[in-house]
């Protein structure tokens, strides 16, 4: 999967951009401020239907503009995405309109490598959910379907958890919807499991490349204890789930716990230990992807050079190449990374001023 042509106009400082990227490497350079993290996020938004910099898409939108629209040609494929001031998204995919913006997790795989990685490490389980659930939606073909109907369940037992103050709740309308919800929640946490375990000896293997001295270990927490069943779980505790008047534990609690030395990561790591740590956890799932679906991802690396010595950054650059991924990677100077690939990779320079981009 490769970007053949990029256009895109009113995102933020770039009122008109039209790209015809490599396949290989393309290095966008030019000073803080001009255009190069825009343009990343211009393709996260083809990707994703929205940004990963702010979720108030006005902010997106350029000065006195009423929308932005991206425009993106794949092989056998063309996609487009606009945003209104007005809240508005439309999304065609071969000049036919897309229902859902969830659609677009399957036709343009992308990864980011930002200076937010850090937060799956340091922020809310949600984040490392996120992150297992994108592995398990691209390899788990029911999943997405599972983890919806899972969430009915759970929102309909917290319903009745909030209700049971007011009136008593029947055995049997219990039992039917614990059935329900244990039987997905055991079906979701047996995916998570199972491809964290092919995930994990990738991870593994990318961390002895990047950064052989470092000991990390990947510990997956399914949100409850392991040894309990969670139909007795949700019978056990629904006296204190009434209380709190939610569900406290499930699959809706899962977490990925990363260990350093037994100790967790963020606690133990440097800054660029941790990054290494999160480039090897994302380059892993990109592997796992292409081995099931036999395609790369497309990968957005903003500032490569970022807390990373060069003997790292060319670590990560030689697993990048091995992957045969489109890369999009900005810097400053165009030197800071373009001597860190292989002398046969193909490559892209865009020098980018004011919002416009120029190739080199």
């Amino acid at each position: 999967m490769a970007i053949e042509h990029l256009m895109l106009q009113g995102l933020r400082n770039i009122d008109s951009l039209t790209l015809s990227p490599t396949s290989g490497v393309n290095i966008i350079y030019g000073e803080n401020g001009s255009g190069k993290t825009s343009l990343l996020e211009a393709i996260y938004l083809l990707a994703y239907g929205r940004s990963f910099r702010t979720h108030k898409q006005k902010n997106l939108i350029q000065h006195e503009k009423d929308s932005l629209t991206v425009f993106g040609r794949m092989p056998g494929k063309q996609l487009g995405i606009e945003r209104t001031v007005k809240g508005e998204r439309r999304i065609k995919l071969n000049g036919e309109w897309l229902k859902s913006a969830a659609q677009l997790a399957e036709l343009l795989p992308v990864q980011l490598l930002d200076p937010s990685i850090f937060r799956l490490l340091e922020g809310s389980p949600p984040l490392r959910r996120q992150f297992i659930d994108w592995g398990v939606f691209h390899v788990e073909q029911n999943f997405i379907n599972d983890w919806r109907d899972m969430k009915k369940c759970l929102d309909t037992r917290n319903a009745l958890l909030r209700q049971s103050s007011r009136k008593a709740v029947s055995e049997i309308e219990k039992e039917v919807w614990h059935s329900s919800l244990a039987t997905l929640t055991n079906r979701i946490t047996d995916q998570r499991r199972h491809y964290l375990s092919q995930l994990t000896p990738v991870f593994d293997e990318f961390m002895k490349r990047l950064n052989p001295e470092l000991s990390v270990e990947l510990r997956f927490y399914q949100g409850w204890a392991k040894d309990r069943d969670y139909m007795d779980v949700l019978n056990e505790n629904w006296d204190t789930d009434a209380k709190q008047g939610f569900t406290q534990l499930g699959a809706q609690r899962a977490d990925l716990k990363i260990k350093a030395n037994g100790l967790p990561a963020i606690e133990v790591l440097s800054r660029g230990q941790q990054k290494i740590v999160v480039c090897a956890l994302k380059l892993a799932q990109a592997a796992c992807y292409q081995q099931h679906r036999k395609q790369p991802c497309i990968f957005l690396v903003d500032d490569l050079a970022a807390e990373l010595d060069i003997p790292h950054r060319k670590a990560l650059c030689g697993l990048l190449e091995e992957l045969k991924c489109q890369v999009f990677v900005t810097a400053v100077e165009a030197t800071q990374i373009a001597e860190c690939w292989a002398e046969n990779t193909q490559q892209k320079r865009f020098h980018v001023e004011r919002g416009a981009f120029k190739a080199e």
